[in-house]
């Protein structure tokens, strides 16, 4: 389980609105957000998909949303949204120059990095419009399938959006 005591950050997609609020299920109070520094990481593009990994990397660092007070339902959505492919744990951070130490998706097991950095301004413009739909189609399995269940079917939406992103590219191209 968590530690409700602990606010939680976020490094990659959730650092979105429209996706925080589609993962959240409500519309969220950006006030109840602020934006920190993970020193000793960065984030970079998972091999496979259009998010990011939280990488260890003396000297870097990495800009994380924290969020300081979330319902137990709103990190139930969360840790459903993450599919369990990423663990929970502490990490020390910086908020306006002080530490904190906060709660964060760590990178799990089976989850690799393409080495590329990873930018939330250039996830936006690039790959945000597709995934918005892929989300709120996840998202409306929350509470319907256990976790394992849940991986499939993120994996399965994958599949399909990259089929209609096929289909769509033939069809323009002819």
């Amino acid at each position: 389980m968590h530690d409700n005591t602990l606010p939680l950050f976020f490094f990659g997609s959730l650092m979105d609105q429209d996706v925080l609020e589609i993962v959240l299920g409500k519309k969220i109070d950006v006030q109840n957000l602020k934006q920190g520094v993970l020193l000793g990481y960065q984030c970079e593009k998972e091999a496979k998909e259009s998010y990011p990994v939280l990488i260890p990397s003396p000297g870097k660092q990495a800009t994380v949303l924290i969020a300081g007070s979330l319902s137990t339902t709103d990190i139930d959505r969360i840790l459903f949204y993450e599919t369990g492919e990423y663990d929970l744990v502490r990490f020390n951070l910086l908020i306006d120059e002080k530490e904190i130490t906060a709660l964060g998706f760590a990178t799990g097991d089976g989850i690799a990095s393409s080495g590329e950095r990873w930018h939330l301004n250039v996830w936006q413009t690039k790959d945000k419009a597709a995934f918005l739909p892929l989300a709120e189609r996840f998202m409306e399995a929350y509470g319907t399938m256990p976790l394992p269940e849940a991986l499939i079917f993120w994996d399965q939406l994958v599949v399909e959006l990259d089929q209609d992103k096929m289909a769509t590219s033939s069809s323009i191209a002819s």
